[in-house]
This record gives C-alpha cells, sequence and structure tokens, in this order.
C-alpha cells in the first residue's frame, strides 16, 4: 500500500509539473518581448556595436522589441545577424519574462587589401570582408598588383607574418610588382626583397637569424634581398 501511494503521489507531482510547464509556456508565448542586451565578442577591432546591430535589425524587420513572443522568430534572426559582412556568428534567446538576449561574434580581418580603388580585408578564415564605414582597422597592409597573386597564398603569407610576433611588428605594408614579387616595408624603415610567394618559411627564418645575429654592427641598410637560397644581400642606402 504505500509502495502504492508513493507512485500516486510522484504521478500527481508530474502533473502538476506538466500543467505548471504548459501554462508558464503558453503565458510566454503571449508575453511583449524586449531587446534586453546585446553581447559582441571581439579583439580590438570594433566593425560592430550595439547601435549597428539595433539599426540592422530595425531595417530588416527583425527587431525583437514590443512584439508578442508567439511572433518572432529568433532563427530568422539569427540568420539576418550572420548574413553581416562584420558577424561570423549569431546566437538569440530569450528568458521566461520574454527578455531577449542577442549574442555576436565579430569577424576577425588580418590583412588590408587595397587594389587600387578597391579595398577588402581578408578575416582569419581566408574570407574576403568588406571595409567599413563605421571603424577602419590598423593591420597588416597589401597594396599593388594584387590580381596577379593567389588570393589562398596571400591569406597563408598574412596568416604567418600576423602569428609571429616579430614579423607582426616589423612588416607593415606588402607592395606587389608586375613580376608577381612582394617588397615588404618594415617599422625600422628596411624593405624587404622578398620575391614571389614560395619557401616562405625559409626566407622568414634567415631574417630572423639575421637581426638575431647577422648584423653584429647594427648597421642600417636601404634592402635586404631574400630571394637568393641560404642567403641575404644586404643593399646599402
Amino acid at each position: 500500500m504505500k509502495g502504492i501511494f508513493n507512485l500516486t503521489r510522484f504521478a500527481i507531482a508530474i502533473s502538476i509539473l506538466g500543467f505548471m510547464i504548459y501554462f508558464a509556456g503558453k503565458n510566454n508565448k503571449e508575453n511583449y518581448c524586449k531587446l534586453t542586451d546585446i553581447t559582441i565578442e571581439m579583439d580590438q577591432n570594433a566593425f560592430i556595436t550595439n547601435d549597428v546591430i539595433n539599426d540592422y535589425l530595425l531595417d530588416n524587420n527583425l527587431y525583437p522589441d514590443s512584439i508578442k513572443m508567439n511572433d518572432v522568430s529568433f532563427k530568422n534572426i539569427e540568420n539576418l545577424l550572420a548574413n553581416h559582412p562584420s558577424i561570423k556568428s549569431a546566437n538569440v534567446y530569450s528568458d521566461m519574462q520574454g527578455k531577449v538576449f542577442v549574442s555576436v561574434v565579430q569577424r576577425k580581418p588580418i590583412v588590408r587589401v587595397q587594389n587600387g580603388k578597391d579595398g577588402y580585408y581578408l578575416d582569419e578564415d581566408g574570407l574576403r570582408m568588406p571595409l567599413s564605414n563605421e571603424y577602419t582597422a590598423r593591420m597588416l597592409l597589401v597594396t599593388g598588383e594584387v590580381n596577379l597573386v593567389n588570393e589562398n597564398d596571400l591569406y597563408y603569407l598574412s596568416n604567418i607574418i600576423i602569428k609571429d610576433e616579430f614579423l607582426k611588428k616589423q612588416i607593415v605594408q606588402i607592395d606587389i610588382n608586375k613580376d608577381s614579387e612582394l617588397l615588404m616595408l618594415t617599422q625600422i624603415g628596411e624593405q624587404l626583397e622578398f620575391g614571389q610567394i614560395k619557401e616562405v618559411g625559409e626566407k622568414f627564418e634567415k631574417l630572423k637569424l639575421y637581426y638575431e645575429k647577422g648584423n653584429s654592427q647594427n648597421q642600417e641598410f636601404k634592402a635586404l634581398n631574400l630571394k637568393y637560397k641560404n642567403q641575404i644581400v644586404c643593399i646599402k642606402k
């Protein structure tokens, strides 16, 4: 009898809990939503702001505020935000009171490519990212005959530079000539005649070894030619 009594109590408790969840969900759908918080995950470059997201949602008639929860599609809002050229991913959710929370991850550019009057970024995934009217990032710049170089090769080279603390601090601009050869401009003023995007790792290792041990007298040169195997040719000013 005691077992039957406990089983009955358990069944009643489950039923009550089920009714509570049902009515809470029903009432939640009748609530009016309110956009309460926007969280943006980014590095030091702020291409996205709360105002940008608010305006973007308003312009596309998907602003989740003062609308019944039953009439809001968080999936549509997430898809819209993810299609923004500066946003990598988005998550939209609410609590039982109808408060709506938006969380986005901003795309991270690693290099700016300026092809004549046209410019764009390559992000950390090697995808093109348009320049922003809101913000201009200071980063590695590529100019010149950009169309003569494979974009995947350019991404590969840029990725190596920005992930190496020494190279990242030294190399500020890359100019591409009509022979698809690269001239790198450095913070200290020396130019690096890099040649084409080949033997990249070997060339950079030579350069770092030169700065660490090769230039013991701290001489200043106009350029360092990295194109030749196992050597660096120093060009005087």
